[in-house]
């Protein structure tokens, strides 16, 4: 046989294969999302997981996320998660707007998920809106009592409300599940030295930079799915000069510092 009925035979079986083939196993072969599609048309679940893909399940494209995130809600207006998915894009893009709005959606439409309230705390802890925001995260928490993240943030509200004793108890909750978290540590550092317990304070941020020093700035971006990987570098760095900084102003007696390190995104 000719090599150029071969190719022919070749480019015969592939074309079958793939007019045999569903849309998501194309995918799976190939990461190609126009053939995919292509494949097939009217497949909501396939857009949802191409999306997620973007969204650093595989690579980190924001804009190709929302894309297919848009298209899943265009097949399936109610195709849970989307919202959900949408709230957190629009977040890291600090569009707080939009991000309220696609949570909103999520959750008139699957009230007992309540993950979704943890990225509504979010949304209302970064636009100043500090009761909303605790309200969210207390509700997540009734929920899923054992995600660190969550007392982690309810701390940082806390935090910002001037309730430095609430924070001081939300970081230690967070501590019984997570001891040798590093923001959990940071947290309950900042907390203390502001209700004047300087000893509590400088123990617990010297055992955060302990275990930060053991980190990677892959390990630092674990906690932060959804964010562009580009960043873990400078978060990592910023995360342990802050709490060097934490020391400093306990080596130079201050008494209160006014921030705390941010929040985690799921």
């Amino acid at each position: 046989m000719s090599r150029a009925r071969v190719l022919a035979s070749t480019v015969a079986i592939l074309l079958c294969a793939f007019a045999l083939s569903a849309g998501s196993t194309i995918w799976q072969y190939t990461r190609s999302a126009s053939l995919a599609t292509l494949r097939s048309p009217h497949d909501a679940a396939l857009r949802f997981e191409i999306g997620n893909y973007y969204f650093g399940a595989g690579a980190y494209d924001l804009k190709k996320a929302e894309k297919y995130f848009r298209e899943t809600l265009e097949l399936d207006a109610e195709f849970q998660g989307s919202h959900y998915q949408l709230a957190r894009v629009y977040f890291i893009r600090g569009d707080f707007y939009d991000a309220l709005r696609e949570i909103n959606e999520e959750i008139q439409m699957y009230p007992d998920n309540k993950r979704s309230n943890y990225v509504r705390g979010l949304i209302y802890g970064y636009t100043g809106k500090l009761p909303k925001a605790e309200a969210d995260f207390q509700e997540f928490l009734e929920w899923k009592p054992d995600s660190w993240a969550g007392h982690n943030d309810l701390a940082w509200i806390y935090f910002q409300r001037g309730k430095y004793q609430e924070a001081v108890d939300a970081a230690a909750e967070g501590l019984r599940i997570a001891p040798y978290n590093p923001w959990l540590l940071n947290s309950e550092g900042v907390s203390l030295l502001n209700i004047g317990d300087k000893k509590g304070a400088r123990a617990a941020f010297e055992r955060a930079l302990m275990i930060l020093e053991s980190m990677s700035p892959e390990d630092w971006g674990r906690a932060y799915p959804g964010n562009d990987p580009n960043v873990y570098q400078t978060g990592f760095d910023s995360m342990k000069s802050a709490i060097q900084k934490n020391l400093q102003l306990l080596s130079n007696n201050v008494d209160n510092v006014s921030s705390v390190t941010g929040s985690v995104v799921f």
